[in-house]
């Protein structure tokens, strides 16, 4: 079974477009580790999010593996989808263990309980 996690970005309007990610959502060693070292660039965090739900996230987007690229499935099953809110996006995921949300400067991450904290302050030194 899969950590699962969302992942998102903040929109100008306040909303979150966002989608599902399956494996290794977890901070340390995951999907947060990833995000934080490897997705710093809105438009590479754009292009991934927009490549809808999958199944793995690695540094690199050509490695990653998304349901709807890789495997085939229906986009309406597997797009980003826009969120209203915080509240909202946590809400959407069922199931979810991490949220993490780029705000256009740093992540966010969350356990679903509407606490965002800083991604990099969860992070050991990282070299």
């Amino acid at each position: 079974m899969g950590t699962r996690s969302a992942i998102g970005y903040k929109l100008p309007n306040g909303k979150i477009r966002a989608k599902y990610c399956h494996w290794d959502g977890y901070v340390e060693g995951g999907v947060g580790q990833t995000l934080q070292e490897s997705y710093q660039d809105a438009v590479k965090i754009g292009r991934m999010v927009e490549l809808g739900d999958m199944s793995t996230l690695a540094a690199e987007i050509d490695d990653c593996e998304f349901y709807g690229r890789d495997r085939g499935d229906s986009p309406r099953d597997v797009d980003a989808q826009d969120y209203d809110d915080f509240d909202d996006f946590t809400t959407s995921f069922e199931g979810c263990e991490y949220f993490y949300v780029w705000n256009g400067n740093e992540w966010l991450v969350s356990t679903g309980n509407l606490v965002f904290d800083l991604l990099e302050t969860l992070l050991p030194e990282m070299a």
